[in-house]
């Protein structure tokens, strides 16, 4: 049987998680589909698990590598999988029934070479709120068109206010096999992998359809609880992930290079924000923002950037960067943090 989904499940330490995962490919609607469990060296039960999987279910296919990360699992994925259109799945998350079968239709319609759609967001496996993508019913196929979706995902233009960052995550589409093999698409072992994969698609990509589908199970507290924790290396991989977004929109309009600016600016303010909550003294904290903060490397990022148009708080938190005023950059991170929960705590009662 042809498959026409192969969806890309990298694993590592889901034990808790991964039969959810698993089981809501296993009931879709969409029967051709190819499921590829990679196993990155996790030291849990979760490669036995997925072992279970592949000898119980003939469309079940588990590969077992060596740690090295989401991106280079993914590429296991993408080489091992036989699928006209691959997808992506974070394996503590999960997806409707009929997610790959209706995605899978507007491809075949479309003769798109992605399909997007939004997701729902869950907190203790309770729905908290369908986000429809913000391009959600509209088809984009000719070449100013799609480089004009593509700006997106440099981050947001000086005129943008206090919107939502346009949606970076490769996990709620479906990219076709044959253009990720044309082109060689693969992921980069960095930080925000999905931003760069996705910059690389769509610049090559003919046609891309937007849904208003939300059929993706999105394990919102999990994926803070990884994302926004300080590591030892934190700064090296916001660095690392910077530059080379700066070096990608130094090949395009000064647009894309200003947007660029602009994502820098919002990574130091989320840099703060880790730094904020990690267990250190106010000195310690201090001395982590001033390494940052100074690095030339990042300040050649952020540098440049037309505050005129931003909003008076993230125009205040520019100017604190440029003076490296340390302390009063992490009192505006407890300030936004306290405002935030506090939108928060309104939203689950309105729930």
């Amino acid at each position: 049987m042809k498959h026409k989904v192969s969806v890309i499940v990298p694993i590592y330490n889901v034990e808790k998680y991964l039969r959810k995962c698993v089981d809501s490919l296993l009931s879709q609607t969409l029967k051709e589909i190819e499921i590829v469990l990679v196993d990155d060296g996790s030291p849990d039960a979760s490669g036995e698990i997925a072992d279970e999987y592949q000898k119980k279910y003939s469309n079940v296919k588990t590969i077992h590598r060596e740690n090295g990360g989401l991106g280079p699992a993914r590429n296991t994925g993408i080489e091992n999988a036989t699928g006209e259109y691959v997808a992506f799945l974070d394996s503590d998350d999960w997806v409707e029934s009929d997610m790959y079968e209706k995605l899978y239709l507007v491809a075949s319609k479309e003769n798109a070479d992605i399909v997007v759609s939004g997701h729902c967001d869950f907190a203790n496996d309770k729905a908290m709120v369908k986000k429809q993508h913000p391009l959600s019913g509209n088809v984009y196929d000719t070449p100013n068109s799609i480089k004009n979706v593509r700006k997106n995902l440099f981050g947001h233009s000086p005129k943008d206010q206090e919107v939502e960052a346009f949606p970076m995550s490769v996990c709620m589409s479906l990219y076709n096999k044959n253009l990720l093999d044309k082109y060689r698409l693969r992921f980069e072992k960095i930080l925000s992998e999905d931003t760069i994969f996705n910059l690389n698609a769509y610049d090559v990509a003919n046609k891309i359809a937007f849904t208003e589908y939300t059929d993706y199970c999105y394990r919102k507290e999990e994926q803070e609880s990884i994302t926004k924790s300080l590591s030892p290396n934190k700064q090296t991989e916001f660095k690392e992930f910077l530059i080379t977004l700066k070096a990608i929109a130094s090949k395009e309009d000064l647009e894309c290079q200003i947007r660029a600016k602009r994502m820098a600016i919002d990574y130091c303010r989320l840099y703060v924000g880790l730094v904020d909550d990690a267990n250190l003294g106010i000195k310690e904290k201090r001395k982590y923002i001033k390494k940052f903060i100074e690095d030339e490397g990042l300040i050649q990022c952020w540098k440049g950037y037309p505050t005129n148009t931003l909003p008076f708080q993230q125009k205040f938190f520019h100017k604190m960067l440029e003076c490296k005023c340390y302390t009063i950059l992490l009192l505006l991170s407890r300030i936004r943090k306290i405002i935030k929960n506090m939108t928060r705590k309104k939203l689950f009662i309105i729930l």
